[in-house]
């Protein structure tokens, strides 16, 4: 029973270096593309709060991509973690997939309902939904996504490391905190986290992409 376990093991574990590479590979070129979209659009003074609805649309899309991407890196990041670390990456796990419904969902209804809804001219109660809008739902989901739920997933799994990557995902975890605790107390500090799932995210990724390509 035993043998068959460390089989099964061995070859999770040939699947998951492959795709957590590409997974974590795509997530970093996706950042790195709307991070230079965005970092364009500050150079040449064209950049809005809230964004333009080209930018809006642009960001729901990569966002939509993106989240599936991250939680794919992170299952296979636990497939490959050692069995005494485990824990640590299937708790990771677990607040990246409430990180990435919180998110899918506020993006989704911002590209379906509010967009159609817009479209026909019904906007009567539309402020709660908007994106950027006064006292925004969806935007305290964005928030509750990106900076509370995966920054703890970032402080937990930071532990599975050493060095770089550690101090990088403690990094993501303290910001994405403290953004959200600053959203939640009505604080213009909540404007701190978009450096952490704008930059600091992706550079963890590209980390984890060598990391999964060392590995193998």
């Amino acid at each position: 029973m035993s043998q068959r376990s460390s089989f099964r093991n061995e070859k999770e574990r040939d699947w998951a270096y492959p795709i957590g590479f590409w997974s974590a590979l795509i997530t970093t070129f996706g950042g790195i593309i709307y991070f230079l979209v965005i970092l364009g659009l500050i150079l040449t003074r064209q950049f809005t709060f809230p964004p333009s609805d080209a930018i809006q649309l642009f960001g729901g899309i990569s966002s939509l991509l993106l989240c599936p991407m991250i939680v794919t890196t992170m299952v296979c990041l636990h497939t490959v973690t050692a069995p005494e670390k485990k824990a640590l990456s299937q708790s990771s796990l677990a607040f990246t997939l409430l990180f990435a419904m919180a998110v899918s969902i506020n993006r989704f209804t911002q590209l379906g309902a509010v967009r159609q809804s817009m479209a026909s001219d019904i906007v009567q109660g539309l402020d709660w939904f908007l994106p950027y809008g006064n006292h925004s739902v969806m935007f305290g989901l964005e928030i509750m996504g990106w900076g509370w739920f995966l920054g703890l997933a970032m402080l937990i799994a930071a532990p599975i490391f050493s060095g770089g990557r550690r101090w990088l995902m403690i990094l993501y975890g303290v910001l994405g905190l403290i953004s959200a605790i600053a959203f939640l107390a009505g604080s213009p500090l909540a404007v701190i986290g978009f450096v952490a799932w704008g930059v600091i995210l992706f550079i963890i990724t590209g980390l984890l992409t060598v990391y999964f390509k060392q590995r193998k």
